[in-house]
């Protein structure tokens, strides 16, 4: 970036916690055509969340199924280009099986797979009686002088997350999560929204180890997804470890599982774009 002529400030004080929250990679050690992809991304879109919550989206597309398609709460022991054996259900034949989980249970169900390593990220949900900002922003810490890489006032953008009369702040710690995480991560607030934190009451906390996927480089930016006839596998350790890297490798595991059933797909494969 420096090379490109843009200047230390703005790298320093915007991209680099930036591509930090994209990629949930602190320490950038991510591949440098990933951060392009990135940066791509986010000049041509938006910021945006699912309204009433990250479940809405699976929850959509299954209401589109024919009553009984999808079953939940069946724990998958083995899979084969044919059948899924369950625990509770015994043997299940079918035409294919598309296994679409995170990378260590797919390795687990697919002896070979490649496991990366990971970033972990820790989120922190706050109910604030007054909102920090008046507008629905993310808040990068440019810096990084506390826990937080980045945080919003999420019920700005959609208030039925919110709890009745307050605001939904949420915030986000990449990396493991320091001691007195509470404290260190209000103390950090208060001082990011330049406004008192201590009426906030802690909602909840979620840290996964395994969140994810690291991309250092060269990193394939498109792991096959068809494995054989009739077994794929798709994710975020496929692609891109991003929201768009997950969805981008479910069609392309759906284009190659409509292919080898003969049916013509109504759209064609997604391409990557092009860095100039």
């Amino acid at each position: 970036l420096s090379a490109r002529g843009l200047p230390a400030r703005t790298i320093e004080g915007f991209l680099r916690p930036l591509l930090s929250a994209l990629l949930c990679d602190p320490d950038l050690t991510t591949s440098s055509r990933c951060a392009d992809l990135a940066l791509h991304a986010f000049a041509r879109g938006r910021l945006c969340l699912p309204e009433g919550g990250a479940d809405v989206l699976p929850e959509l597309l299954a209401a589109a199924l024919p009553p009984g398609t999808v079953r939940t709460g069946v724990r998958v022991t083995a899979v084969a280009a044919n059948r899924v054996t369950t625990a509770e259900h015994g043997e299940l034949t079918c035409r294919g099986v598309l296994l679409a989980t995170d990378a260590r249970a797919a390795a687990e169900l697919l002896p070979g797979l490649r496991v990366p390593s990971f970033h972990p990220v820790t989120v922190v949900h706050h109910a604030a009686p007054e909102p920090p900002l008046a507008e629905p922003a993310l808040l990068l810490d440019a810096d990084r002088r506390g826990p937080v890489a980045h945080t919003a006032v999420v019920s700005h953008v959609d208030p039925t997350r919110a709890p009745v009369g307050r605001f939904l702040v949420s915030s986000t710690v990449l990396g493991p999560p320091p001691d007195d995480l509470d404290r260190t991560v209000l103390a950090h607030l208060a001082e990011l929204y330049g406004t008192p934190t201590d009426r906030w009451e802690p909602l909840a906390v979620h840290h996964t180890r395994e969140a994810v996927p690291a991309m250092p480089p060269p990193h394939d930016l498109r792991r096959p997804v068809r494995l054989l006839s009739g077994l794929y596998v798709c994710g975020d350790h496929r692609d891109t470890s991003t929201v768009q890297g997950a969805l981008h490798s479910g069609r392309r595991a759906a284009h190659a599982v409509l292919t080898d059933l003969g049916i013509t797909p109504t759209h064609t494969e997604d391409r990557l774009p092009t860095a100039a």
